[in-house]
């Protein structure tokens, strides 16, 4: 009976600790990449990034469904002889809010942005080449010089919205 209650006492310290780990782990991973920039392969999906600084981010196949980056800056990261572009390829932003982001040089190739809110965004010369953009709000974005080869932009909303050409799309108004 004592080393019943023993090992019982054991597994229960155990598994408490665990489950808390598992959590403090996930507020871990989101400050790291806050300070970090790096997310690869990660899940932030439903996270709060609003008003960040987030130059030069790698959020290579990452999950940010529904997500906020209101206001953030993704732009690529300048240090003193190069530029270090911003890394979205292959990452799911499904009905995320990017309004207002600058997201200037940033590699989007292959992204997943379905229904994604990218009003007054800046995707200037950046790659949106293989991506899925249907349904997106490109309301007053500006994408002079952006690549988009092959991208899926059925059901796109474009108003006053500047194209890679640098013509004015209101299509959508």
């Amino acid at each position: 009976m004592f080393f019943s209650l023993i090992k019982i006492f054991v597994l229960t310290v155990f598994f408490s600790t665990s489950f808390f780990d598992v959590f403090a782990l996930n507020d871990a991973h989101y400050e790291k990449y806050k300070i970090s920039k790096n997310c690869e392969y990660c899940d932030l999906s439903d996270a709060k990034l609003d008003e960040l600084n987030l130059q030069g981010s790698n959020l290579q196949n990452a999950k940010l469904e529904n997500a906020t980056l209101i206001g953030s800056d993704l732009s690529p990261k300048k240090m003193e002889k190069t530029t270090l572009f911003t890394n979205l390829e292959n990452t799911n932003f499904r009905n995320a809010n990017l309004k207002d982001t600058d997201l200037t040089l940033s590699k989007m190739s292959s992204s997943y942005f379905k229904g994604a809110n990218l009003e007054n965004a800046k995707l200037i010369k950046s790659d949106l080449s293989l991506g899925n953009f249907s349904q997106v709000n490109f309301t007053g974005a500006d994408l002079t010089g952006a690549i988009l080869e092959n991208t899926n932009l059925k059901d796109a909303v474009f108003c006053r919205t500047t194209m890679p050409s640098g013509k004015k799309n209101n299509s959508g108004c």
